[in-house]
């Protein structure tokens, strides 16, 4: 198959151009918005490809598939939840710690 794109038998492919035309301060937000979400893609990528690494790595180690380090969720659901909880127990450890009290809030 060449890289043309086809359309599908009986369907309607239409398209629409559109010219945008921000203020400064827009322009400045639309980049901000552009870097950040290719800032969190590229984060998204390599966190999720450190793990595989670390597996392969491990896998010419001779270690089993059951105690390989485990996979790290990609799914866009449980990458939220996995920063969040990571945050909220990085913040719950700070605010401890300048307590005086070292208790890991992950050991919970």
């Amino acid at each position: 198959m060449s890289g043309k794109f086809r359309t599908r038998p009986g369907r309607v492919v239409q398209a629409y151009k559109f010219a945008l035309d921000p203020s400064a301060g827009q322009e400045r937000a639309l980049r901000s918005h552009c870097g950040a979400a290719r800032a969190a893609c590229n984060w998204a990528v390599s966190w999720v490809t450190a793990s595989w690494w670390q597996r392969k790595a491990e896998a010419t180690y001779g270690i089993g598939e059951e105690e390989l380090t485990p996979w790290r969720p990609w799914s866009l659901p449980s990458a939220y939840n996995t920063g969040l909880a990571n945050a909220a127990a990085a913040f719950d450890n700070y605010a401890r710690s300048k307590q005086g009290n070292t208790w890991n809030a992950e050991s919970r």
